[in-house]
């Protein structure tokens, strides 16, 4: 998927794109930098009379950016800076205001300069669909773990812990345990589908825990719509660690293609694996995939999002080359979220690691 640019200004370094997905306030949220120049359409309460209210006034502004924030489930880009320029009459030249930059908005940033990767970034935004939310509920007798997945995001919802009699007891005194048990994740359930539209839920874990809420969920929950969307998956418990197996699944590994969040916990993996058949395919931390890019021999190059966000100059050029050389020599690049799982696992990594081609 494109973003949508509508005019490239090398000579003012100056672009101007239209958002068209989340893909693209994602692709925005790795681009702009403190100290760039942001230009958008915006409304700004105008006090008229002290003491007073005033209104919130639709105007243009420029701001120089000193910070930048991703709102994925309101679907906005938050733009904090200091006005440059805007009509003199309603604002305060050095003053502060936020952008809300939402889909279907146009906005221009300038920069001292341009990087390359950062324009490719922004024109192509992404090939995975932008919306693409499951959750997963990782469930064992008497303990059941939710968390809400994201392309973007990975975020436990809740953990439910209930002790289920044994079977010496009545069976009675069981089955009230089990109800109240399916009933508290029904709740949690029930709360976040109705805000949340999902294209998965998953339920995981040992045995027939799963099954059994499986059916549990089909004969309670109102909107049956829903039930076309289960599936079902092996994992060895009902705690957070089940939700990354799930992740991993070989049930889920056909979604890999669609899903940029598998495709990531399923790159991690291989790294884990290569660190234990051949660790001198492995290259981390910046001077080792420096080394590695010179030499042509990076297959493929993960780097967490923050290696490109927010740092100096003279790092975002080293950065700029690395990724150059990696392209001109055939590697792929891929830049993960650090609000997911695997993310997170980069950056305990080093946030940037190669796998290589060859030993050199």
């Amino acid at each position: 998927m494109y973003l949508k640019i509508l005019e490239i200004n090398r000579k003012q370094e100056e672009i101007t794109v239209k958002i068209e997905s989340l893909n693209d306030l994602w692709s925005l949220y790795n681009v702009i930098s403190i100290g760039d120049i942001v230009s958008a359409r915006t409304r700004r309460r105008v006090v008229f009379k002290e003491g007073t209210k005033g209104e919130r006034k639709q105007m243009k502004l420029k701001l120089k950016v000193e910070n930048v924030t991703f709102h994925e489930f309101s679907n906005r880009l938050r733009v904090k800076g200091k006005i440059l320029e805007g009509p003199e009459d309603f604002v305060s030249f050095g003053t502060y205001h936020t952008f809300n930059i939402e889909v279907l908005q146009k906005i221009s940033i300038t920069k001292e300069k341009w990087l390359n990767s950062e324009i490719k970034r922004i024109k192509y935004a992404s090939k995975f669909e932008s919306n693409y939310k499951m959750i997963i509920v990782a469930i064992e007798t008497g303990l059941a773990t939710i968390a809400l997945i994201t392309n973007f995001s990975h975020k436990r919802i809740a953990t439910i812990k209930n002790t289920i009699p044994g079977k010496r007891y009545k069976q009675t005194y069981r089955n009230k345990a089990l109800n109240d048990f399916y009933e508290a994740i029904m709740k949690v359930l029930e709360e976040n589908l109705k805000e949340i539209e999902v294209n998965l839920i998953i339920f995981s874990g040992p045995g027939n825990s799963k099954n059994v809420f499986e059916e549990y969920f089909k004969k309670n929950y109102i909107n049956s719509g829903l039930t076309t969307k289960i599936r079902l998956c092996q994992a060895s418990s009902g705690t957070e660690s089940a939700i990354i197996e799930t992740l991993k699944s070989k049930e889920l590994a056909k979604l890999k293609k669609d899903v940029k969040i598998l495709q990531e916990a399923d790159m991690i993996e291989k790294i884990m694996a290569q660190f234990s058949e051949d660790a001198d395919l492995i290259v981390i931390g910046v001077d080792e995939v420096s080394n590695a890019s010179e030499n042509g021999a990076i297959k493929q190059l993960l780097i967490a999002d923050v290696m490109i966000r927010g740092t100096s100059k003279d790092f975002k050029l080293k950065i700029e080359d690395i990724i150059t050389k990696v392209e001109n020599s055939g590697g792929e690049i891929y830049i993960m979220s650090t609000e997911t799982l695997a993310g997170e696992h980069l950056v305990n990594l080093g946030s940037i690691v190669g796998i290589l081609r060859y030993k050199f």
